[in-house]
Order: structure tokens, then C-alpha cells, then sequence
């Protein structure tokens, strides 16, 4: 029988002595003021096997309900919720080999051919990076670079699933705003970040989600960065380029739809012949996804799903709670 996920699996392995003592102190602290939260968080993490694969590369997956995560919107019942509505999707639809893979490392899902014959791929990733901001990312590599990078969850919106997304951003460092532009004139004149959301657009369609979320300025977690000025991406914007929907809570929405036509009638002439080799390559790349997500659910045994239940009157199980 496999191991209990317990709230000691959300130390940090590198962590000896007095470093490891106050950091047991404060996860107990904080699963105590959280007792009936932490009861059902560590009840879905011992209800699949997704999640003891997952937690060798992921062990901050333990402590997520306690830290500020997606939205600054959100408290500790939201946080669970958003978590638990999106494992248990990811699961319902077969997903959970193809993120087990994601989460030990970058999972290719396609190739785009630029017009010159430069190669990017889109990879999937789980758990490792962005972690306050999504539990899947999508990212658009050339090389060995990662140019672009877009985390999201699924999400309960309305009573329906969604797909939230709660970031979206570029290559840290010298020289990624040149590749960003050359990687936009090789990909027929499509940005990185337009491509990486209308792929998270046809993903959450092509998963019953009807609407996007997109977490606006003000609700963003990176607030101690914002404060300092390393974070200058105005999202706002973008999201409203994108024609996107402010609600009233400050995030944005957007429909999640199967890719469109383009309506070549409202193109300019010469630039017909590129609005068609740009929709050739979303519609090939959004084939090959597809492909790669049925290839993962078929070649992976059914993971089974095992009810475990807590049994202590809260609702946490002692073996759970224990740190020692």
C-alpha cells in the first residue's frame, strides 16, 4: 500500500535542524487554524495516484491552501475549491497521466515550423514553475529557451468549469524581447502570448470549459514584486486587446471556442495569404495536442481512483496531521 500524503511531505527536503523545527511549527500552526480545510485538501491528495507521482517534483503542492495562490481575491475556502475543482477535472477527463508526465518534466505537445524553417515547440509543464499561479503550463519553446509561458487551472465559474489563467509572461533576461520578435515574424506574425491563449482557449473548449478567467492587475499575486517594479506587464490590457469582458470583481473573461475562420473579407489583400498560413498552423497545432493528450490517456494504465477518508471528528486524520 502506498505512503499517506501528510502534511510533513510539504517540508522542504533540504531543510536540518533548527530550520526544519520552525518550519514544522508554522505548517502545524497553519493546518490547526485551517483544521477543516487541511482535512479535505489531504483527503484528495491521498484519493489518486496523480498526486503521490506529482509530489517528488512538486512538494509545495502540500502547502498550497495556506499561501496566497491565482488570486489575492481568494481565502483558504477559495483556494481549496479552485484546487479541488481542478484535479478533480483534470481526472474526469483522463488528464492525469499526461500531467503526472508534465510534472516530472516539460512534455512536448507540438512543433511549429516557421516560414524560414526555425522550429518551436509547445510544451506542457505541472506543479514546478509558476506555481502560485496555475497548476498547468503551457510554454513556447525554440531551442532550448522558453520564450513564453502562460499558467492555468481549471476552475468552478457559475456553477460551470472554466478555464482561469493567472499569468502570462515572457523570458526573464537579456535578449528575450528579440526573440519574442523574431519568433512573431517566423509564426506568420502571431505573438507568443496571443498564441499561448488562443491554445489555452481551444484546451479548455475541447475540456467542456465554456468561459475563460482572467485574473486582472489588481488580483494578481505577485504583489510584493509589483511593489518593487520587477513586474511591469500590464495584463488590463492585454486582456481588453483580446476582447475580453471586465467583471465586476476586476478579472476579465473570454468564451472558450473551437478556433474560427478567419473572415478573410475583413483582411487586407496582402495580407491574406499570412492570415491563412497562421490559421494552418494553430489548426496543425491544435491537432497535434490533441493527439498527444489521447496518445498519453491510451499508452498509461487507468490510474485508479481510492477513497480515502479521515476519521478523526474534525474531519483530519491524526496519521495526516502529523509532522513527526
Amino acid at each position: 500500500m502506498n505512503q499517506l500524503i501528510t502534511l510533513r511531505c510539504g517540508l522542504r527536503s533540504e531543510l536540518s535542524g533548527l530550520a526544519l523545527l520552525r518550519e514544522s511549527m508554522k505548517l502545524s500552526a497553519r493546518a490547526m487554524l485551517h483544521r477543516r480545510q487541511t482535512g479535505r485538501w489531504l483527503e484528495l491528495l491521498n484519493s489518486h495516484p496523480l498526486f503521490r507521482q506529482m509530489l517528488p517534483a512538486c512538494p509545495r503542492l502540500v502547502n498550497k491552501i495556506y499561501r496566497s495562490y491565482f488570486s489575492t481575491r481568494l481565502g483558504c475556502d477559495d483556494r481549496l475549491a479552485v484546487l479541488q475543482a481542478h484535479y478533480q477535472t483534470v481526472i474526469q477527463r483522463g488528464l492525469a497521466p499526461l500531467v503526472a508526465r508534465a510534472a516530472e518534466g516539460p512534455v512536448e505537445l507540438c512543433r511549429l515550423d516557421g516560414k524560414t524553417g526555425q522550429e518551436y515547440r509547445i510544451e506542457l509543464r505541472a506543479g514546478g514553475v509558476l506555481c502560485r499561479e496555475g497548476e498547468l503550463i503551457l510554454q513556447l519553446a525554440h531551442g532550448d529557451q522558453v520564450l513564453y509561458s502562460i499558467a492555468f487551472s481549471f476552475l468552478h465559474h457559475f456553477g460551470a468549469v472554466a478555464v482561469g489563467v493567472g499569468c502570462l509572461q515572457g523570458k526573464h533576461g537579456g535578449g528575450g524581447l528579440d526573440q519574442v520578435r523574431d519568433a512573431t515574424r517566423e509564426l506568420h506574425g502571431m505573438r507568443p502570448k496571443n498564441l499561448l491563449v488562443r491554445l489555452v482557449r481551444q484546451f479548455g473548449h475541447d475540456h467542456g470549459c465554456a468561459q475563460m478567467i482572467l485574473v486582472g492587475n489588481a488580483n494578481r499575486v505577485v504583489t510584493t514584486s509589483m511593489k518593487q517594479g520587477k513586474v511591469h506587464a500590464d495584463y488590463d490590457a492585454l486582456w481588453l486587446e483580446l476582447d475580453a469582458a471586465r467583471q465586476p470583481d476586476g478579472d476579465f473573461s473570454l468564451a472558450c471556442e473551437h478556433l474560427p475562420e478567419p473572415d478573410m473579407a475583413q483582411i487586407a489583400s496582402k495580407k491574406r495569404s499570412e492570415a491563412r498560413k497562421r490559421h494552418e498552423m494553430l489548426a496543425n497545432a491544435i491537432a497535434a495536442m490533441r493527439a498527444q493528450v489521447v496518445r498519453s490517456q491510451r499508452a498509461a494504465t487507468p490510474l485508479r481512483l481510492v477513497s480515502i477518508r479521515a476519521t478523526a471528528p474534525s474531519g483530519v486524520s491524526a496519521p495526516l496531521l502529523q509532522l513527526g
